[in-house]
């Protein structure tokens, strides 16, 4: 049967141009013509010749798409903008680098103890019903990942134009955490004093005009020259210095050091929320030195007054004077322990309430009221102070305050009155009560209330008496 098919399909005569179904010239229909197999042998299906045509035109269509694709963007490209340069300081830096400051003007509208003459010791004017520039302040901070730096100054006009160095330090710092303290950070250079809750509050975020009476008196700059440790972990606070010892508020040697014995100074405490309840409480203490300056030597002087004023020189008229050896200067040892509280609860979403206290005891440390001079009084000066106070912030921009400090600069402090030893007291207590609107971020507006009571008057038979000293000053301050 092979063999008969290979003959019938070689005798098959080819189809004539008309296609099947054309008679052959000797009048015979030629048979439907069957296609040669291609050379591979395998011939292919109707369904392979579609497809492969459709996968053609797929191919055709994606490559003019991707033509039409690739002229839209270099269109789209030529129309944008061009892009701003990147300029150096826009680029991450771990150095950061802040300049800001705040101005704190004065009103003084009404002073009671003010009087239109000089004071006859120092020529000072006795008048404070003034306006005056009570703080301006700079301060150029930087921070890189180890070290970190800060330069402030100072003008103000409360002694007259004045500008000074307030501040200038440089720190070695560990902190893993950005959001949290530095675990250790070692500082020198002048700083502010490691001690409570006033000295280290910042002047501008403060709600009242200024500290109390017993801060002033015993850290009076608030600022010193020294080194210090400090640093935070969770919620535990420490700081510890060694200080010269002589603020810059000081009276006698301000920003100096006329001895070689320094001042230990240091606070330990915690900073942390309860729920809606934020408490920040310490205790703080200082050992340190004073120094009294010495008397030189004065020799014998004779004098002559005039008692009867003749203008004729008399025996009894003359008076011999004898003069007294020198006397070297001499240190003092002195101390301090205090404990401050500061609770902030919000009571509503508009209305948050914060009471603070503090409390102060030392020995021979007053260095802005009555300075301390054991060696001429015979005996240790004891100090005391404390102080309480309640503030209102209502809503982001009104807040209110009232606060009440008292500081007693000798409490052992007597004098003879009619031959007798009687106690006196020196103390001074200070009822502030003020009201501000704070135009964040730009600055406060605020309007405060002091009355003073103090002992520094006398009546007309000699005893003590409060001096009228109350005093009523607007405040106006800008931050930027």
């Amino acid at each position: 049967m092979m063999a008969t098919a290979s003959t019938a399909w070689a005798q098959t005569p080819p189809e004539a141009p008309g296609g099947s179904g054309v008679l052959s010239p000797a009048g015979t229909q030629e048979s439907p013509s069957i296609a040669a197999p291609p050379a591979g042998g395998v011939g292919k299906s109707a369904a392979d010749v579609r497809l492969e045509s459709l996968e053609q035109s797929l191919a055709a269509e994606k490559s003019s798409r991707d033509a039409e694709v690739a002229a839209l963007k270099l269109e789209l490209e030529r129309l944008r903008p061009p892009a701003p340069p990147i300029l150096p300081e826009a680029k991450a830096s771990p150095v950061d680098f802040r300049l800001s400051g705040f101005l704190q003007s004065d009103g003084v509208l009404m002073r009671q103890s003010s009087e239109d003459e000089l004071n006859p010791a120092t020529g000072e004017p006795l008048n404070q019903t003034r306006f005056l520039i009570r703080r301006a302040r700079v301060r150029a901070e930087l921070t890189a990942p180890w070290i970190s730096g800060a330069l402030e100054l100072d003008g103000n006009t409360v002694k007259g134009p004045a500008a000074r160095l307030q501040a200038a330090e440089v720190s070695l710092r560990y902190q893993p955490d950005a959001d949290a303290p530095p675990l250790a950070m070692a500082t020198v250079g002048l700083f502010k004093i490691p001690w409570g809750h006033e000295v280290l509050e910042s002047d501008r975020v403060r709600p009242f005009l200024e500290r109390s009476n017993a801060a002033s008196a015993l850290f009076p700059g608030e600022y010193d020259l020294g080194a210090q440790l400090s640093g935070g972990w969770r919620f535990l606070r420490y700081a510890v210095g060694v200080m010269n010892g002589h603020p810059l508020g000081e009276k006698s040697f301000p920003g100096r050091a006329p001895l070689a014995l320094k001042d230990v100074v240091g606070r330990l405490g915690v900073d942390t929320q309860l729920e809606r309840v934020g408490v920040r409480a310490g205790v703080s203490y200082l050992v340190g030195h004073g120094f009294t300056r010495g008397v030189a030597a004065t020799k014998d002087q004779v004098t002559w007054r005039d008692i009867n004023e003749d203008g004729q020189v008399q025996l009894p008229e003359i008076q011999i004077i004898p003069g007294y050896p020198a006397q070297a200067s001499q240190s003092f040892s002195r101390d301090a322990m205090g404990a401050d509280l500061t609770v902030t609860v919000p009571v509503t979403e508009r209305v948050t309430l914060q009471a603070l206290g503090e409390l102060y005891w030392a020995s021979n440390l007053d260095r802005g009221f009555q300075v301390a001079n054991p060696v001429g009084a015979g005996r240790a000066l004891r100090e005391q102070g404390y102080l309480v106070g309640l503030t209102a912030q209502v809503g982001p921009h009104l807040f209110a305050g009232v606060r009440y400090d008292f500081y007693d600069p000798d409490r052992d402090a007597s004098e003879v009155r009619n031959g007798t030893q009687v106690v006196r007291t020196n103390a001074l207590s200070t009822t502030a009560v003020v009201l501000g609107a704070r135009l964040a971020p730009y600055g406060r507006v605020m309007v405060e209330y002091d009355h003073n009571t103090n002992a520094l008057a006398r009546t007309t038979s000699g005893a003590p008496t409060t001096l009228p000293d109350d005093a009523l000053t607007v405040r106006g301050e800008v931050v930027f």
